[in-house]
């Protein structure tokens, strides 16, 4: 698969990227205040009465870390998950410096660690699509974690227990950090709320009202669904071309494609758009900033699918009782809902969820991560086969018929 193709297939993955650098870049957004400790402990021993979310915990307040703690922490992952501000407290408590770098996508991880970062890498913060395939592969990446050494990770809720991205063959690989869903966002003065289906978006009343994530994957997958497909993310030559078929009936109504879901935003703020299809509950506080006010909604037949990011450690870490300590901390309910809270995403630990603002509680449907099977959390799939599987088409396909659509 040559270059520009390969990006293409991990557009979906790189879509947290965005997700991550336009929320930290906005003003007005619920970005936590970093107190002093005496300050936090007293936040932490009060959270439970409030329903704002509380600041980050003390290091005093999650279960007694490793002795050998002190020096650098190598950290490689979305921009925000390294939680500076979050872990702040603990970071300056047990003289540890986090030597951050960002990923442009998913894989860039694996490619480092396989050219030299073995051995030079502790904490990697990547999304279920790309954990579930590397374990599913059997690549030498992630270590087993020692659970007794996370035991704030006990507190996660049931679904991140066991899913397919976090456990395999009874070992655990990776604990989450947060996640989220991908619904339409649209302005209330204009609609009062979304319809049942995909399909339906073809309605004339639509015209010049929509606009798109540029994201092949996403919404080939969101159209798919919305035509019964038995598995949307394996489609033969022919139901893609159905696929396409049905979103060239949306295609009249499109009057942008969003190169980032910050862009997206842009244009319905600016009144360019008024529904946006792939979008984030996170873009609802981007809006707000800027003096709009949109609202989030799933169609009622279609629904939508959904994303986690978690932490790993890698094979060799050299750090590793720095990894660990860190990775408890960041477990506990309140840096769980701190981090939510700042990342415009939801918790994945059960008690931080008290801790959130009503409002916040609201945003995603955390129903789903209560259920112990995990739900469609843990059975859903987004990205097709890198590769063509029998007369399954693979990535490469998909994303060609995306620019042939946008095109059209």
């Amino acid at each position: 698969m040559d270059g520009p193709v390969k990006e293409l297939w991990l557009a979906k993955l790189n879509a947290d990227v965005s997700r991550r650098r336009f929320l930290r870049g906005v003003g007005g957004l619920s970005v936590l205040t970093v107190l002093s400790p005496a300050a936090i402990l007293a936040a932490c021993s009060t959270a439970k009465s409030s329903s704002a979310p509380t600041a980050a915990p003390s290091a005093a307040a999650s279960a007694a870390p490793p002795a050998k703690l002190g020096g650098v922490l190598n950290w490689l992952g979305y921009d925000g998950e390294q939680a500076e501000t979050v872990a702040k407290p603990f970071l300056t408590a047990n003289g540890i410096t986090i030597q951050p770098t960002f990923l442009g996508q998913a894989d860039e991880a694996l490619t480092k660690f396989q050219t030299g970062g073995r051995g030079q890498m502790d904490i990697v913060s990547a999304n279920k699509d790309f954990q579930r395939t590397v374990l599913e592969a059997g690549t030498e990446f992630m270590a087993p974690l020692d659970m007794s050494r996370i035991p704030n990770a006990a507190g996660l809720f049931p679904a991140f227990k066991v899913a397919p991205w976090v456990v395999k063959d009874g070992k655990q690989y990776t604990v989450p950090l947060i996640w989220g869903d991908e619904p339409c966002i649209y302005n209330p003065k204009k609609w009062d709320g979304v319809p049942a289906k995909y399909t339906d978006f073809a309605d004339a009343k639509y015209k010049g009202e929509l606009v798109l994530l540029d994201d092949a994957f996403g919404n080939i997958w969101l159209f798919s669904k919305s035509l019964n497909m038995p598995e949307p993310q394996r489609l033969t030559q022919k139901q893609l071309d159905d696929v396409i078929a049905a979103m060239l009936k949306v295609k009249p109504n499109i009057v942008a494609f969003g190169s980032s879901l910050g862009d997206m935003v842009d244009i319905m703020v600016r009144g360019d758009a008024s529904m946006g299809l792939g979008g984030w509950a996170g873009q609802l506080p981007m809006a707000s900033a800027k003096g709009v006010t949109l609202q989030i909604a799933s169609p009622s037949t279609d629904g939508t699918f959904f994303w986690s990011d978690a932490y790993s450690i890698m094979l060799d870490a050299p750090n590793i009782d720095n990894a660990y300590a860190f990775i408890n901390y960041m477990m506990s309910p309140e840096a769980s809902a701190a981090i939510a809270s700042e990342l415009g995403s939801a918790c994945t630990i059960e008690a931080a969820f008290a801790l959130l603002k009503p409002e916040d509680q609201k945003l995603f449907p955390y129903d789903i991560v209560r259920r112990p099977d995990g739900g469609v959390l843990n059975t859903q799939i987004v990205l097709p086969p890198q590769k063509d599987d029998g007369d399954i088409v693979g990535a490469a396909k998909w994303a060609k018929a995306w620019e042939q659509f946008k095109l059209a």
